[in-house]
């Protein structure tokens, strides 16, 4: 199993160097191609005080304005990727809304694993892109750069943040190409008396007994949130491990809301200091 075909969601030319970079990091360049996708509305609607009426001059201007964006994006992206050695395509999606994410859901629904960079929100960066419609609708890991777009080359030890879950499960599964090319991987199991889907006494040890079979050997770590956060928690061993990366599955609060992150997913994602794979 290896990733083979890469989606790169790029909302902006400052996403287009740590993105391939990553990709030339996951993948043998000659063995992989990579989609670029950059999303920007359909139709722009503005209004004009006092008397509502469309300003014909302002919407040509958002075009123009959109489709330069694109076309920046676009040259930069094949520009890296010729300089990588990757195969590539560019697509430039319209929608309604605009969203990269929303955009790129066709196109990541047949690739082997999506790339997004997190915004750098000490510099103001928003995000961007609809980075819950990535995992919730486009049924592809996705695999979130840090803001400053680092992941190691390789990825050499991996953090599994494991509750037992669907979501959990699937996410180590999607993540099998790191694993078997890992030189270290840590299962972590935080308050596992805590957790429904754990057998307490034996937290983590089906799952490194599964990845054995796969020729993955890992080490299993159990730990308590104490008095802080569960994604804290994590933190934490992403710390003592010196982690590259983190596995975990991506749920929403009680697993009821559909589009509103909660609990562990947004709250260590918001914060993780290295690249963080997630499934759903």
């Amino acid at each position: 199993m290896a990733y083979h075909t890469i989606l790169a969601v790029l909302s902006s030319v400052a996403d287009v160097k740590p993105v391939t970079e990553a990709v030339n990091s996951v993948a043998e360049a000659s063995d992989v191609h990579v989609i670029g996708c950059h999303g920007e509305p359909s139709q722009f609607v503005v209004l004009s005080a006092p008397i509502d009426v469309p300003d014909a001059t302002t919407i040509a201007t958002l075009y123009e304005q959109a489709d330069e964006r694109m076309r920046e994006i676009g040259d930069a992206f094949g520009k890296a990727c010729e300089t990588a050695g990757l195969s590539s395509e560019w697509r430039a999606v319209r929608s309604p809304g605009g969203d990269s994410a929303i955009s790129a859901l066709a196109s990541a629904r047949v690739s082997d694993l999506v790339i997004v960079r997190q915004p750098d929100r000490d510099a103001s960066e928003d995000m961007a892109t609809n980075v819950e419609a990535l995992l919730f609708e486009g049924g592809r890991p996705v695999l979130f750069l840090p803001s400053d777009g680092k992941i190691a080359a390789p990825v050499s030890r991996v953090l599994i943040a494991w509750d037992g879950s669907r979501e959990a499960a699937r996410a180590v599964h999607d993540a099998m190409p790191f694993l078997k090319t890992a030189s270290s991987v840590e299962i972590v199991v935080i308050d596992p008396d805590k957790l429904p889907d754990i057998d307490a006494p034996l937290a983590g040890a089906d799952l490194a007994g599964c990845l054995s079979r796969h020729g993955v050997h890992v080490n299993v770590t159990t730990a308590s949130r104490g008095s802080g956060s569960t994604a804290d928690a994590i933190a934490a061993q992403v710390r003592a491990t010196n982690a590259d990366l983190v596995v975990m599955g991506a749920y929403t609060h009680q697993r009821l809301r559909e589009w509103l992150f909660g609990g562990v997913t947004r709250a260590f994602l918001d914060r993780a200091p290295v690249a963080v794979m997630m499934s759903r």
